[in-house]
């Protein structure tokens, strides 16, 4: 378990509230009273270190944020060996799931707003731990969002795995968290080159007839179908312009 000491009131209360959003068990410690045998590694600003007899201490570098931070402190607590595996599952589609394992235990799971703030996440997350061996698993399914997302990550110095969905994902989950979690334990094929991102007739078709369900009384042209799948526009910017023609 993680613990939070410090005088730092700031730090105190945004930490606390980073924890609590992500879930991430802890508890508040005191300078006054000993550490409990539960507690794995203690949080605290590089000024107070010194007052902290303890073996495992992390401290808040100037200008890092708070989920940097507990992530350093979870890779404190899970790691044993320099050599340990991380491991980050994507489920792609228009809000992706993305789970981040360190030695089988998570250390962040969450959905991310849109595939570019999926993959601008993961991007930050390899460059902070460039010196492990990461691993990215992307499920097999939404092809040119997840070809797109891939395509963006080739440039990093990891591994990226294709991962068959329909091993991992129970029946009926629409859970992205859950599927990216999945994703993320189960090996795949790895990426060894750069993935179209050409729609496929039946993907136009389909992005058209979504056109009219969501307008209501348009159906937006193939070139602007082919747009949205590309991830140029998205679909109600789609619609205005075809209502415009």
């Amino acid at each position: 378990m993680i613990g939070v000491l410090t005088a730092d009131f700031v730090l105190y209360h945004d930490l606390l509230q980073a924890l609590h959003r992500r879930n991430v068990p802890f508890v508040s410690l005191s300078f006054d009273e000993p550490i409990p045998p539960s507690v794995e590694a203690v949080v605290t600003t590089e000024r107070e270190r010194h007052a902290i007899p303890f073996e495992t201490v992390i401290c808040r570098r100037r200008g890092q944020d708070m989920d940097t931070l507990i992530d350093r402190a979870l890779v404190a607590l899970h790691r044993k060996s320099a050599n340990a595996e991380i491991v980050i599952g994507v489920d792609p589609g228009a809000t992706p799931g993305v789970a981040i394992f360190d030695e089988g235990k998570a250390l962040r799971r969450c959905t991310a707003a849109s595939p570019f703030e999926a993959v601008s996440l993961i991007r930050s997350f390899v460059e902070k731990w460039g010196e492990r061996n990461i691993t990215i698993r992307v499920g097999h399914g939404a092809r040119l969002v997840r070809n797109r997302m891939i395509n963006m990550l080739r440039d990093l110095d990891t591994s990226i795995e294709i991962v068959d969905e329909t091993s991992t994902t129970p029946p009926n989950t629409h859970d992205d968290i859950q599927a990216a979690t999945a994703i993320a334990l189960t090996p795949g094929k790895t990426v060894e080159r750069r993935l179209s991102v050409e729609p496929k007739d039946g993907e136009i078709r389909d992005v058209q007839r979504r056109s009219r369900i969501a307008s209501q009384d348009v159906t937006i042209s193939r070139a602007l179908a082919k747009q949205v799948l590309q991830g140029k526009i998205g679909m109600k910017d789609a619609i205005d312009r075809q209502r415009k023609k």
